[in-house]
């Protein structure tokens, strides 16, 4: 039992750093593109947060964006 619940948890850290990885990813992503706009002392980074999951669950590519020119 001990051996089957240390694999679980194992498994749980892999997950949970896999989730944190792709979510330093998509955010370092998002802010680079926003700085390449020039708008991004009009945006908080929360807003930027919350607009990254929200492309990420509604299925489109990270850093989809498109940037200014």
């Amino acid at each position: 039992m001990g051996n089957r619940t240390s694999t679980l948890s194992q498994k749980n850290v892999t997950v949970i750093n896999f989730a944190q990885s792709r979510v330093s990813i998509g955010f370092s992503c998002t802010v680079s593109e926003i700085q390449n706009t020039g708008l991004f002392c009009l945006i908080s980074l929360w807003e930027v947060v919350q607009a990254r999951f929200h492309k990420k669950y509604n299925g489109q590519k990270l850093c989809s964006m498109s940037r200014a020119e």
